[in-house]
């Protein structure tokens, strides 16, 4: 199961861009490495949890599937969702809120192996 930092720098993820999520990330053998800058009141992604860093992902093998084909759960230290969601089927995109560097993602898809990403080489930059 193929997982990506989406590459248009520019891409939309409603009234943010990669480019305001975040600096040189990357993913090597489960590790995301790179800076996820900090964001305040972002009220598209949440309308009471909306401050804080947030990673933008790809699914290439979600887009045109049924919805919930790919699920992603995070786990870890301040990770507020206690189940699995979808990436979004449309756009094969997912923005995840990390709390914390000990925070994981968990991917599962339909009949694959699951995969864990750990995000323990991530900056985590404040305001």
């Amino acid at each position: 199961m193929k997982v990506a930092i989406p590459s248009n720098e520019t891409q939309l993820l409603g009234e943010k861009t990669v480019q305001d999520l975040c600096e040189n990330l990357s993913i090597e053998d489960n590790n995301v490495t790179g800076s996820l800058k900090h964001i305040d009141n972002w009220t598209e992604f949440s309308k009471t949890d909306n401050s804080g860093n947030f990673l933008p992902l790809y699914f290439e093998e979600a887009k045109g599937q049924p919805k919930g084909t790919v699920k992603c759960q995070l786990k870890g230290t301040g990770a507020k969702l206690k189940k699995a969601v979808a990436v979004d089927e449309k756009d094969g995109l997912i923005v995840f809120q990390v709390h914390n560097k000990d925070n994981t993602i968990e991917i599962t898809q339909e009949s694959k192996e699951t995969r864990t990403l750990n995000l323990s080489g991530l900056e985590l930059k404040e305001s």
